[in-house]
């Protein structure tokens, strides 16, 4: 998780107080007449600690406060001073502990001007997520954002806050919020979607999480927890062949199980030339080894074999643009062709044969249409085909095949700041 930048937020702090202080220990004639007077010896000691301050002589103003704050009686607004000048210095010394109480104390004084609030809040959400106080993270994260709704760093440290004290909801619902007023949402907030999404065991929202995460942050990572997850719950060999296909389109592909499992599903589909291939691709990339290499030899064998059966059944050039009698003969021209990788000629055979109706899968027609289209770089055609299919557990892989396309068509955006 990336921590809060406190060099940052002391700049921008120090913009506020400055102003705020500065008219505070101007000669008399400059107070406002309804100002609280403040005691000659302290206001002594007080100039030279915001002279120290404006030096950037930390030490200097921290010896100046510990001497205003020894003398007594003090009225509560000179306590007020003496904190409002000592949570800046000690922020500069790295002393946050210190820096949050003399900070909470002066904001408590009801002293800090109203338009100034929200940046003391904000340095407050920040000094506590630092000292992982996460409780007054968010309660002064939420005052931030009560004023700044598109706050991105204030909501990004409640996210993580509530996540960090388990409160798996608060922080989804929080990150759910944050994303749906974001262009481009950030990545390590939708990293805390997706963490409190599997702490909730809520497989669509993990689904949703890392869809987000795809679609604004492209990375291979990704996609292999996205299509793992897919995969366990996918069980017709229609939608395996699909989702493989995708995780061959995605470099996804790894263990030795998944190359065979893809080539067998391939195989009993009618597609040996892609079986072939695919085998040809997982033994190159060293995923089979010993007995299991021995194994894909032999079932790249009969792939090659199905393979050599199927250049011989291509239509001639003349028969290949030739309707054939049915939607389906059609529809099993397309496979032909999609095997072999002819995609061109494999989406118009499944065109057509989707246009004469009667096939026995419309949906397979339609997410084969969709593929071949996405491999021919047709992303909006593939789109419209990979929407028409309607059965809920192969729209569901159409839905990530459409997501893929559009990833394909989207710039990728530039690289995040890393974590620390």
């Amino acid at each position: 998780m990336r921590k809060a930048n406190l060099i940052l937020m002391a700049a921008m702090a120090a913009a506020g107080m400055t102003m705020a202080t500065a008219a505070l220990l101007a000669p008399a004639a400059a107070v406002a007449a309804d100002a609280p007077k403040i005691g000659a010896k302290l206001a002594k000691r007080l100039r030279a600690a915001q002279e120290a301050v404006n030096a950037k002589n930390w030490d200097e103003a921290l010896a100046q406060l510990g001497e205003a704050a020894a003398i007594e009686p003090q009225t509560p607004y000179e306590a007020f001073m003496i904190d409002e000048l000592g949570w800046f210095a000690m922020l500069q010394k790295k002393d946050y502990a210190g820096a949050e109480k003399a900070l909470s104390e002066a904001v408590a004084s009801g002293y800090v001007p109203e338009a100034d609030l929200p940046q003391r809040y904000k340095a407050l959400t920040q000094l506590n997520y630092e000292l992982k106080i996460y409780p007054k993270a968010v309660e002064y994260g939420n005052k931030v954002l009560a004023v700044s709704p598109g706050s991105a760093d204030m909501g990004l440290i409640v996210a993580h806050s509530l996540y960090l004290q388990d409160d798996y909801a608060g922080a989804r619902d929080m990150v759910n919020k944050l994303v749906a007023d974001a262009a481009t949402p950030d990545e390590q907030l939708l990293l805390i979607g997706l963490r409190s999404n599997y702490e909730l065991k809520d497989r669509a929202g993990t689904m949703r999480s890392l869809e987000l995460l795809i679609r604004h942050h492209p990375a291979q990572k990704y996609w292999v927890d996205l299509l793992n997850n897919q995969l366990y719950e996918t069980k017709t060999d229609r939608d395996l062949r699909a989702l493989y296909r995708l995780m061959a389109e995605t470099s996804t592909l790894d263990t030795s199980e998944e190359y065979s499992e893809m080539a067998t599903t391939l195989m009993t589909g009618g597609f040996p030339s892609e079986a072939k291939q695919m085998l040809e691709r997982g033994i190159a990339a060293g995923a089979f080894k010993g007995d299991n290499l021995v194994r894909a030899q032999s079932d790249l064998k009969r792939a090659g074999s199905g393979a050599d059966a199927e250049e011989k059944e291509l239509p001639g050039p003349d028969a290949a643009t030739a309707d054939a009698q049915s939607g389906d003969e059609m529809g099993a021209r397309g496979k032909l062709f999609f095997s072999v990788g002819d995609y061109a000629k494999a989406a118009d055979a499944f065109r057509k044969g989707l246009a004469k109706g009667g096939l026995t899968d419309t949906d397979d027609a339609n997410l084969l249409l969709g593929i071949a289209l996405a491999r021919g770089g047709k992303g909006a055609d593939a789109t419209a085909a990979l929407s028409a299919v309607k059965d809920p557990k192969s729209a569901e892989i159409a839905g990530l095949w459409k997501l893929y396309v559009d990833t394909q068509s989207t710039p990728a955006p530039a690289a995040a700041a890393p974590a620390n």
